[in-house]
Formats: C-alpha cells, sequence, structure tokens
C-alpha cells in the first residue's frame, strides 16, 4: 500500500475516533498548584461499589466512578483515589464535570507502586482447538472465559502478552497465523497459534483507550498499560494537568477492516487548550508517546497552550508526533505549544517496530507531516538518544515546516543514522545540516557507539 494515503487514511479515522472523546511560552490557566477540596472517595479492589466510599469502606470499581461523575454525585472540586499496589480492570471515560469551580482529580492513595488501570482480558484454561495448531477463546464481554477486563464490548485485538512478553503480529484472518503467538479476532474469539493450548494468564489488549480526562482535571500518579487504543486521549478537552503517571504496553488495534492499526501515549486532539502533561514516563507504544493532531472544523480549529515537560520516553515509534489537516483560517493551528526537557531514548524500537506495515522512516524522535495549519511550536532543552532511522521525520518531502521552533536540545545517534529522514546529512554531518536548515541552534549533536542507548 502506498504509504502517503495510508497517513491520509490513518488520519481520517483517527478523527472518527477522538469525535466520541469529551469533547518559553504562556502559562496554562491551571497550573496544578491548587488541589481539590471538596469530597474525597477512596477505590480499593477490597471494596464494594455499594459502601460509601470512605478509606476506611472504599467502593471496588472503575464503573462506580464514572456512574458517580455523571450523576453530579462527585465534579470540579472532588477527588477520587485508587489504592497504590492494586490493578483497576477497565477503562474511565469522564463526562463533562458538573460545578463551576476547582478540578476533579483523580490519584492515589496509601504506600506501594502507582495504582493500575489495565485494559487487559486475560484467559482462563478455557481455550478450544479451531484447527490443529489455532486455538480460539471467546472474548466478548462476560464470556466467562477470561478474568480482568470482563465488561468490555470490544474484542479487536492490540496484542497479546505472555510470561510478560508482546506478541503483536496481527494478521486478517486465521488461515494467515504462520507464526508461534501470530493471532487475529472476529466480532467473538481471538484467534492465536500455538503448538500447544496456550492456557491461563494470557494477556489480550482489545480496543479501548485507557483514561478519557474531562475538562478541569488533574490525573496524578497512575499507572495505565494493557489498552490496545491510546493511554490517555483528551479529546478537545480544556484545563488538564497529567503529571507522575507511568504508561506502558499501549496500542494495536485496528480502526478499520483494512488493517490501519493505532495507539499513542498521551493524545490531545484539535481544539484542546491549556493543557500540561509532565513528569511522566511513557514506553512501549505502538505510534507516538506524545501527539498533537487532528483535522480543523468549526468548532475546534486549534491547540492553544499545550505543554509537554519533564517527561521521559523509551521505546515509543516516535517521541513527540504533530499533524493537522483542514482549512487554515485565523487562529487555528498549533498556538503557543511546547515539548521542553524531556527524556527520549531508543525511537522506533517499540514493540510494534518490526510488524507494523508502515517501518519506513517511522523510527524517529520528532514527526511531522501533512501540517496544513500553522505552527507555533518550541522543542527545546530536550534529550533525543538513540533511534531506529533518525532524529527528526518532516511530512512525505523531509521539509521541516515554519513554525517548528527547535534549539538547545541534546540529540544522539548510532553511527551512519540521519539526521531527518529524506535529508542527506547523516549525525556525523549533523553541522551541515544545521547550517543547511538554520534549526537547532545552540543544539549539541554526538554519536553513539551503537543504535540503541538502552540494550534490547
Amino acid at each position: 500500500m502506498d504509504l502517503q494515503r495510508r497517513d491520509v487514511t490513518r488520519r481520517t479515522l483517527l478523527k472518527g475516533v477522538a469525535a466520541g472523546l469529551a469533547g518559553s511560552a504562556l502559562v496554562p490557566r491551571y497550573q496544578g498548584g491548587a488541589r481539590a477540596t471538596g469530597t474525597t472517595r477512596y477505590v480499593s479492589v477490597l471494596g464494594s461499589d455499594s459502601n460509601p466510599g470512605t478509606e476506611a469502606s472504599p467502593w471496588r470499581s472503575l464503573r462506580r466512578i464514572r456512574a458517580a461523575l455523571g450523576s453530579g454525585e462527585l465534579g470540579r472540586g472532588d477527588s477520587v483515589l485508587l489504592k497504590r499496589g492494586e490493578t483497576f480492570f477497565g477503562t474511565l471515560y469522564e463526562p463533562s464535570l458538573q460545578g463551576s469551580k476547582g478540578v476533579f482529580t483523580l490519584g492515589a492513595y496509601g504506600t506501594g507502586p502507582r495504582p493500575n488501570v489495565a485494559g487487559y482480558k486475560i484467559s482462563k484454561d478455557a481455550w478450544s482447538r479451531h484447527t490443529h495448531h489455532i486455538w480460539k477463546l471467546d472474548i466478548t464481554a462476560n464470556s466467562g472465559q477470561y478474568t480482568g477486563n470482563t465488561a468490555a464490548t470490544s474484542t479487536n485485538a492490540g496484542f497479546l502478552k505472555v510470561a510478560g512478553l508482546i506478541r503483536g503480529r496481527k494478521c486478517p484472518r486465521p488461515a494467515e497465523l504462520a507464526n508461534q503467538w501470530d493471532f487475529c479476532n472476529d466480532a467473538t474469539f481471538v484467534y492465536v497459534l500455538s503448538s500447544f493450548n496456550p492456557g491461563d494468564g494470557v494477556a489480550i489488549a482489545i480496543r479501548e483507550d485507557g483514561l478519557r480526562p474531562a475538562s478541569n482535571s488533574l490525573v496524578e500518579g497512575i499507572h495505565i498499560e494493557g489498552h490496545g487504543g491510546h493511554g490517555i486521549a483528551t479529546g478537545g478537552s480544556r484545563d488538564i494537568h497529567i503529571r507522575d503517571c507511568f504508561l506502558e504496553n499501549l496500542g494495536g488495534s485496528r480502526l478499520n477492516p483494512d488493517g490501519t492499526r493505532y495507539g499513542n501515549g498521551i493524545e490531545v486532539w484539535i481544539g484542546a487548550s491549556d493543557i500540561t502533561i509532565e513528569n511522566n514516563t511513557i514506553r512501549e507504544c505502538y505510534d507516538a508517546a506524545y501527539t498533537m493532531q487532528g483535522t480543523a472544523t468549526a468548532d475546534a480549529r486549534s491547540w492553544t497552550d499545550i505543554h509537554f515537560r519533564h517527561n521521559h520516553v523509551e521505546n515509543c515509534n516516535q517521541s513527540f508526533e504533530m499533524w493537522s489537516a483542514g482549512q487554515a483560517s485565523k487562529d487555528s493551528g498549533h498556538i503557543r505549544c511546547t515539548f521542553s526537557d524531556n527524556v527520549c531514548l531508543d525511537a522506533g524500537y517499540s514493540w510494534a517496530a518490526t510488524i507494523r506495515p508502515d517501518t519506513a522512516g517511522k523510527g524517529a524522535h520528532v514527526m511531522t507531516y501533512e501540517t496544513a495549519l500553522p505552527m507555533d511550536v518550541e522543542v527545546t532543552g530536550n534529550q533525543f538518544i538513540g533511534a531506529r532511522d533518525s532524529y527528526l521525520h518532516n511530512s512525505v518531502d523531509g521539509r521541516l515546516p515554519a513554525g517548528l521552533d527547535l534549539h538547545h536540545n541534546i540529540i544522539k545517534l548510532g553511527p551512519g543514522k540521519k539526521t531527518a529522514y529524506l535529508n542527506p546529512e547523516t549525525i556525523e554531518q549533523s553541522a551541515r545540516w544545521q547550517s543547511r536548515t538554520g534549526q537547532e541552534h545552540g543544539s549539541t549533536f554526538g554519536v553513539l557507539t551503537s543504535d540503541q542507548c538502552m540494550p534490547p
């Protein structure tokens, strides 16, 4: 398939996905200093949704949180805290918050590791033989053949996690499964090629986002993993602060029957404003760790005051991505956006790097393409270390979009890697690239002794 056409298809499909979401730069209106001062509810897997939600008598599920937000039992100024060290299967899509003051806080309490919002359906020993070496499991909602995210209706598998390893090669149909742990799905079953019964404990990521925060929200100290869509999707919301979260093992589900797959760590859709994303770690995404993307409409024309800072990225296909489509107009495009003081390691070495159909040049730290709308984005103070293909991947012709200001970064790649995809200069010739493009003033370039910063 033509790669340019595939990207257009991906943009069109992602527009449809985002339509279902809640709807040195200037400082966002919400700076994260104020915490909720209203009602606080606690959630533990040992609790009950019929409990009052106190620390001594907590709620049990993410579903109970959603119900409380939807009914107005909780809203702006209130908090929900998940117990540390526990795993909560499912997703949390926050509805529009009721109330006129404060932010809604989703955070953690207790001691131990961050509470985990996990999307996996985890197999019981309930596989049946489809053909000689192909096994199938009913992953429809509440089928009884799996534990974990039992209420999820999606059967669109993104990847399998088996004995701690991600198995991501997805095929269109059972007849095309060729290697151990190749898989596919239909509306009822996931099919897996295996020389033995897969048994219990196979974690299956399905097409859902982990979290969709509403406007006027703080998300802090949450672990999100095992979702076949995005980790966090903001939609076109405003006044959101996401900090100290850990997102991993994301994406891979199909957007439509043509086989296009997707999944980012944190996606900020067009129409969003005043969003700060800081001190998070994202690793092992099908696509990008952080992305701003979308097509302009009458009601959503820009990304305004979006800031990514002090984050850590490992092993995503891209570290930071931007694309825009639609008709440029007054106040459209990226406005006062920054990507600063982040550490980004080994772009293009994610679990999906070698099994995705569009591999050419996609292992890059900073990626832009089809930037139809104006851009005002500053990328500075970052460390970009190690990449499968290049530091930059810009559009279909390799040209940097106007309004993208790259400066005072540290860039280190393996020997012979391109400074920018479809540009002639290698990392050893970065000074020539800087002189030709006028970009990366004050930046430091270096050559690693191997392609990757971290050993595989």
